[in-house]
């Protein structure tokens, strides 16, 4: 985790600069963009230890952007009397998201466990695979919004 921790730190600094040059608006698809190929590049490359280390690295670096841009632009487009609601909902899509992804990566994980009962090589890609599909279709529908 600390990869993905170091990447959204550093995601949440470069948008902050970034965002007096870039629109906000083209930075939260490149966010989701950096998520969807990390999700894919740990689907096809988990075995070594580097990969994965990358993989998380690069994952942090687009949920960094794509949630530093998010908050921007909720802070932008509401009324300042609506801020809070409107951030506090947007956590509750967050925690609710997250919850909805791990139940379906501990079932699929659980389903297909081995002998041992460590998840087989199946499990996890099978779960990488679900991740990355799903944070390519994140990407495609808000390219296709811009």
């Amino acid at each position: 985790m600390f990869p993905l921790s170091v990447g959204s730190f550093t995601a949440n600094r470069i948008v902050r600069r970034l965002a007096t040059r870039i629109s906000l608006t083209a930075l939260l698809p490149i966010g989701a963009g950096v998520v969807a190929a990390s999700g894919t590049m740990l689907w096809f490359a988990h075995t070594q230890l580097w990969e994965i280390l990358l993989g998380m690295l690069l994952f942090g670096l687009g949920m960094g952007a794509s949630y530093a841009a998010m908050s921007a632009l909720i802070a932008r487009s509401v009324a300042t009397e609506e801020l809070g609601s409107s951030a506090s909902f947007n956590q509750v899509l967050r925690t609710v998201g997250s919850s909805f992804g791990t139940a379906i990566a501990g079932a699929v994980l659980a389903a297909n466990m081995g002998p041992d009962m460590h998840s087989t090589d199946t499990g996890i890609t099978l779960t990488l695979a679900i991740g990355a599909i799903l944070c390519l279709v994140v990407f495609a529908a808000r390219s296709s919004t811009r």
